[in-house]
């Protein structure tokens, strides 16, 4: 694509007719019509006769042609704002799994030093690695797909794979522990696989990756991590698992008849189970002790996931052509009203 017909009009050709024009509009200026005669009737007809006059006789041919000349570029599609994109090729298609069981509300994370609970933390984490996935800031969407599962006694899709951020990141928003419902104690580690699995199987993408954060073990649903594990591979689904939690003793909310109370608690990893996942699918397994080695984490696996493979230029624009159909439509207007209210030919 040349740089005239990628920055001026969609179809260029069309202003080789512009000289037709200009030889109509001459044609039309210095012929004679057929039978015409020259008289002479007084004042009247020698004022049209003047030079000033026969001048200005031309006056309609020339608003006709430049008409038909402001037409012929709102044929030719000028475009405007254009704004020259990169298309990629190797996308990838990520399902985000992130742990809202109980233990989840520890506070043992801080965040610009302020002390925060771990679904806090890794709600904002996850947030600067959607951030990460634009091409620019202020886009809305991305060329990567995203998805959201969450997942506690059993796992869900929080948000279906979308090329729409700002969607997802509301999604994320609304993420909250639920102490409530009985079915949302525990962890189904391999549940959330299995449900990621279940969304990445029929990807197109040529990467497909899953990306679960939990800070316990695997104590339910029914699909066990490890069963799962093997299930991604089958699909070609890498899998990258995060332990999140510090380690020894930690600070987690507890409902009593004084209110709600903070009391130490030990809460497991099964950094084993969550190595042994992603070893059998090609990811890597990560410890985050803190919100530090946490950000870290995500950071690594964006670096390690990108799309890479510019294929092809493409341009965002605006039409341009209303401008000038209307300016062409009334000057044409223009040149039947000239013609009609001071030139109409005498009987």
């Amino acid at each position: 694509m040349s740089w005239f017909q990628a920055n001026m009009f969609m179809h260029p050709w069309l202003l080789l007719l512009a000289p037709f024009v200009v030889l109509l509009f001459a044609f039309e200026c210095f012929s004679r019509a057929a039978g015409a005669i020259s008289i002479s009737t007084g004042e009247t007809l020698r004022a049209v006769g003047s030079a000033q006059r026969a001048v200005l006789r031309r006056l309609p041919a020339l608003m006709r042609a430049v008409a038909l000349l402001l037409l012929l570029v709102a044929l030719a599609r000028p475009l405007t704002g254009m704004q020259p994109r990169h298309d990629r090729a190797d996308v990838v298609d990520i399902m985000l799994c992130v742990d809202v069981s109980g233990s989840m509300a520890a506070q043992d994370f801080a965040s610009k030093g302020t002390r925060m609970n771990r679904l806090d933390v890794v709600k904002e984490t996850v947030r600067g690695f959607i951030e990460s996935r634009k091409q620019r800031p202020e886009d809305r969407y991305g060329l990567d797909r995203l998805g959201l599962i969450l997942f506690a006694g059993y796992a869900w899709t929080q948000c279906p794979l979308t090329l729409d951020y700002a969607l997802l990141e509301r999604e994320l928003d609304l993420a909250y522990i639920d102490t409530r419902n009985p079915r949302k104690q525990g962890t189904a580690i391999g549940s959330a696989i299995g449900l990621a699995v279940s969304r990445l199987r029929r990807s197109e993408a040529e990467t497909k990756v899953i990306i679960l954060l939990t800070d316990g073990l695997n104590n339910a649903g029914e699909l066990d991590p490890i069963t799962a594990a093997h299930l991604a591979r089958e699909y070609g689904i890498r899998v990258y698992t995060i332990g999140a939690g510090s380690q020894g003793e930690v600070l987690v909310p507890r409902r009593s008849l004084w209110g709600e109370t903070m009391v130490p608690a030990y809460i497991p990893i099964d950094e084993e189970s969550l190595e042994r996942i992603a070893e059998i699918t090609g990811g890597r397994f990560y410890r985050a002790t803190d919100t530090e080695s946490l950000v870290h984490a995500y950071q690594e696996i964006n670096q390690l996931e990108t799309s890479e493979i510019e294929i092809s230029d493409y341009y965002e624009y605006e039409e341009g052509f209303l401008p000038w159909a209307l300016l062409g439509g009334l000057t044409m207007l223009g040149a039947v009203f000239v013609r009609r209210m001071w030139f109409e030919p005498i009987p």
